[in-house]
């Protein structure tokens, strides 16, 4: 008798269809240093620019925005609002699902004058009109990453 925690390996099924080829991790990779070049602007349009109209966004502090104008508000306050600060988002596993379908599992440091903390995050993203797109993003920060 088998356990119903336990299934043999040929019996589970993996999420991938294949690994990301170099155009696309380039390509996904290219996302996230707009990203970070658009926080370190201060430019909330720009770092909003590859979310898609119905983004559901997730922050650290589990605040909920659905929708890119409901997102796009509330970074622009923030980044009006917020110190000098840099980025740096590091691609921990890059998964394709299908051609057009990517799960991203990143790790975001933050560093402002007064500041640094770090947090991991899901994105799922789609490729449409030959560009890839943020439709939904789920960051936690990580205990004991906030240095003053």
């Amino acid at each position: 008798m088998s356990s119903p925690e336990y299934a043999p390996s040929d019996a589970r099924p993996t999420a991938a269809i294949s690994d990301a080829d170099t155009v696309t991790t380039g390509e996904i990779e290219t996302l996230f240093r707009t990203l970070e070049s658009a926080l370190e602007a201060k430019d909330a349009a720009a770092f909003d620019q590859p979310f898609t109209e119905d983004i559901v966004f997730i922050t650290p502090a589990g605040a909920v925005f659905r929708g890119w104008d409901e997102l796009h508000g509330y970074h622009r306050k923030r980044l009006g609002d917020s110190p000098d600060a840099r980025a740096h988002f590091e691609i921990l596993a890059l998964r394709l699902l299908t051609p057009e379908h990517a799960v991203v599992n990143v790790e975001q440091k933050l560093r402002t004058p007064e500041f640094s903390v770090a947090n991991r995050g899901t994105w799922v993203l789609i490729k449409r009109h030959g560009a890839w797109w943020a439709c939904s993003v789920h960051n936690t920060n990580i205990a004991g990453s906030v240095e003053v």
